[in-house]
């Protein structure tokens, strides 16, 4: 799980013509923090996702590729803004696994903004091999 695929953040520019005025939107994909932590049997995966709402989260597996992701929305909050830190838009991080885990049993919690997740290892499988003499 060590080999890290990351999306590095960049910002998207799109335009749009609407009636003879011409709209920017900006989609920031974000890179959540992550820390890794593994047994003998789980691999521990969390992740922060800071303002992404639960129903927004979502974790996919595919062959050895298992990416996480969500998005922010602006706050519409009245007044004019001064200074801001708080980033809005998609968060996505993509990891190759290095060892087989049994997807169907893998566990996903989402709680403060922390995403948790556990990758149960797939113990191998030793198959017994009759030899004969002829």
């Amino acid at each position: 799980m060590t080999n890290a695929v990351l999306n590095k953040e960049t910002n998207v520019t799109q335009e749009h013509s609407a009636s003879q005025e011409v709209k920017k939107e900006k989609a920031r994909i974000l890179t959540p923090r992550v820390d890794v932590y593994s047994d003998e049997e789980n691999i521990y995966l969390l992740a922060d996702l800071p303002g992404v709402e639960e129903k927004d989260v979502q974790v996919q597996i595919e062959k050895d590729q298992l990416t996480i992701s969500g998005k922010t929305v602006e706050k519409n909050i009245p007044g004019e803004l001064r200074y801001s830190e708080y980033r809005t838009g998609e968060y996505k991080r993509s990891f190759t696994l290095t060892e087989s885990v049994e997807e169907e049993k893998i566990s996903a919690v989402y709680k403060n903004g922390v995403l948790s997740l556990t990758l149960p290892k797939r113990k191998p499988q030793v198959k017994k091999i009759e030899v004969r003499s002829e």
